[in-house]
Formats: C-alpha cells, sequence, structure tokens
C-alpha cells in the first residue's frame, strides 16, 4: 500500500513538472484606461485593446514578437515575458 502512494505522488509531481501550464506572454494594462497594443509575430501582426486593470494572453511568441504599445517604442518579447504598463510610457517587467 505505501509503495502505490509513494508512486502516486512521484507521478502527480512529474506531470506537474513536464505537463504545466502552456506559457504564453502576457499583457497587463494597469492603468485607468483602455490602451491598444501591437504585436508583430513576423509576417503576421495583430492589434489588442486592452481594458483597464485587464491581462492578455498572446501566443506564438516562442521565437520573439515585437510589442508595441503606449510605451511609444517596441519591445522585443517572447512568450515567457510578462508585460505590465500604465498608459504611460513607460513599461514594466
Amino acid at each position: 500500500m505505501k509503495m502505490n502512494i509513494a508512486t502516486g505522488i512521484v507521478t502527480a509531481v512529474t506531470v506537474v513538472l513536464f505537463a504545466g501550464p502552456a506559457m504564453a506572454l502576457t499583457l497587463t494594462n494597469t492603468g485607468k484606461d483602455e490602451q491598444t497594443v501591437g504585436i508583430d509575430k513576423g509576417a503576421k501582426e495583430e492589434v489588442l485593446k486592452i481594458g483597464a486593470g485587464k491581462s492578455v494572453t498572446v501566443k506564438g511568441c516562442e521565437d520573439g514578437c515585437g510589442v508595441t504599445g503606449p510605451w511609444d517604442y517596441s519591445k522585443f518579447s517572447v512568450t515567457s515575458d510578462k508585460i505590465e504598463f500604465n498608459g504611460k510610457s513607460e513599461i514594466y517587467r
């Protein structure tokens, strides 16, 4: 019986470590107004509207994406990045 519990625990930990949540670029608008952010994925581009206090996840930036928003310049970002901005020419990670 003890072997089955130990085996179950090891299996559960292995699943969590190797099958964790899918990674995505996370954009969070901490400001009080909706903001527009552009995502450049090479041949494909997106424009996202992010509401005040809201977050958006973007998939498909494993090789990197250009991200442009209210901080007035483009930033090269990858899937695991978390970008916070407040609607001013500032960016926080």
